[in-house]
């Protein structure tokens, strides 16, 4: 075959690869007028290197035999991924190719050749898989947050792999020596590409009946305690969105008086322009938490994630200790014993406190009372 044609061709068929820099095509040039029985082009595209291997034909010609495609394995230094590919593999597939497998890292001969209807399913294959690899991250990610652990990874992963439209993963958790059933909801998209958990129901064993279903939002929601501490009949403070998608923070307490269709509580609010703040209440109460460093923080997360906090108070001279929760619509804070039965807030106070307060009550009911009639003297003319 005649150098020159043969030379056109094959520039021809490395275009159509995304193979036609001047330096490639020089180098096919001297190979061809040189007339090796075999040779070979080094190039490096889209950060893939590529190794291109010709071979003579029964015409005098060449032909691109085969095309070796290497990435460098992160953090290990000289060493190369690669995989052999059949001549009808584009550069910008092939490097496609490497940078997906090289995330996964496969169990497959690179050493057998790949055609481009091969290398197309195998991309599709490792799209899928990291985006699997990606959502499962996510969804393991968001368990942990909601205070569900680590338990249900595994349960989970493999109903995702198993692709079904939907499932319940069902688990428990023990709070306060109550047990607290859970049944978690995962829901695939509208293209069965990702799963998200939509909701979870929750029921204390104590009270069966009384389910709660609690739904996640932008991957943030209610926590397996904050449920709880909710179905308790407690107040949470909670970072919401409007109808917008904007941001907002309120308290928020189950209404037993107000049920959706099919049953649920709805929630009562009560957000930040309502003037609701338990930090201010508790200030100069001789409570020893409110000390104003990590102390006084912690106390105030554990009140806002719904919990009976427990305090320790300076009482009549002595330290007692209380368990105290918020009272958002009342704009208060209860207060319980140990053995959490409820208990006036009065016992909080200092003896000086204590007296200026009865002091005060005794005025304002004095003040409630009608005025006496005074007796008038008689004036003489």
């Amino acid at each position: 075959m005649n150098p020159s044609i043969n030379f056109q061709e094959l520039k021809m068929q490395l275009a159509e690869l995304g193979l036609s820099s001047p330096a490639v095509i020089d180098e096919l040039r001297t190979q061809i007028l040189n007339g090796p029985q075999l040779f070979n082009i080094r190039t490096n595209e889209y950060a893939t290197d590529l190794d291109i291997m010709f071979d003579s034909t029964l015409h005098n010609g060449y032909q691109i035999l085969s095309i070796e495609a290497s990435v460098p394995v992160a953090g290990k230094q000289n060493e190369q991924m690669f995989q052999l590919l059949e001549p009808d593999v584009p550069a910008i597939v092939a490097s496609e190719l490497m940078h997906l497998t090289i995330l996964t890292m496969p169990d497959r001969d690179p050493n057998y050749p790949m055609n481009l209807p091969e290398v197309k399913h195998h991309i599709n294959n490792l799209k899928s898989n990291i985006m699997n690899t990606q959502n499962l991250e996510f969804l393991n990610k968001t368990l942990l947050n909601l205070g569900f652990g680590e338990k249900l990874n595994t349960l989970l992963e493999k109903n995702i792999s198993e692709n079904k439209p939907e499932f319940a993963l069902l688990t428990s958790q023990t709070y306060d020596q109550k047990d607290v059933a859970y049944a978690l909801h995962f829901k695939a998209g509208s293209e069965n590409e990702m799963y998200f958990l939509n909701k979870f129901d929750a029921a204390v064993n104590e009270k069966p009946d009384e389910k709660q279903t609690f739904y996640i939002n932008k991957g943030n929601g209610i926590t397996a305690k904050e449920a709880f501490n909710l179905m308790e009949d407690r107040a949470v403070y909670k970072q919401l969105f409007n109808k917008e998608g904007e941001k907002y923070h309120a308290w928020l307490k189950l209404d037993g008086e107000n049920l959706t269709e099919g049953g649920n509580k709805k929630f009562k609010q009560w957000n930040d322009n309502y003037g609701y703040d338990p930090e201010q209440l508790l200030k100069g109460k001789g409570i020893k938490e409110m000390d104003g460093g990590q102390s006084q923080g912690n106390l105030m997360r554990s009140l806002k994630k719904g919990n009976a906090a427990q305090i320790t108070a300076q009482v009549d001279g002595s330290e007692k200790k209380f368990f105290i929760t918020a009272n958002p619509q009342f704009k208060t804070v209860d207060l319980y014993d140990q053995q959490m039965k409820r208990i006036k807030r009065e016992e909080l106070l200092t003896p000086t406190a204590k007296k200026a307060t009865e002091q005060k009550q005794t005025q304002q009911q004095n003040e409630a009372l009608p005025a006496k009639k005074q007796r008038g003297r008689k004036v003489s003319a």
